[in-house]
């Protein structure tokens, strides 16, 4: 079933601006291209909202289903780039949610008339 994770979060702010910026080019350099490489993922993406690149930010991924993000949890070779990620975020404000796609099948599935 299609799969929309998103996280939201802000960077900590003993953060210097040149290592948020050095986390930014790593990101979008390193981190968003190994996530588009694990298999069962769609789309990924990483949306700033109005904190300046620093805080109110979100990624999205969009997986063909739940287990996706589970996989990459495991994953040798994501494993050591999702400890880096988080490493930066100020998780007390942080907030993950999984989303799935509402779809005819999923209705059916759901539905009580069978």
């Amino acid at each position: 079933m299609p799969t929309l994770y998103t996280r939201t979060w802000s960077f900590k702010d003993s953060l210097s601006d040149a290592e948020v910026l050095a986390w930014w080019r790593w990101a979008t350099m390193e981190v968003i291209p190994a996530i588009e490489k694990t298999n069962g993922t769609r789309s990924v993406k990483i949306y700033s909202g109005a904190g300046a690149l620093r805080a109110d930010i979100s990624i999205l991924w969009e997986m063909d289903d739940a287990s996706v993000y589970e996989r990459a949890l495991t994953s040798p070779e994501l494993r050591p780039i999702l400890a880096r990620i988080y490493d930066g975020w100020d998780l007390k404000t942080a907030a993950q949610s999984f989303r799935r796609e509402v779809t005819p099948e999923l209705i059916q599935a759901l539905s009580s008339t069978g």
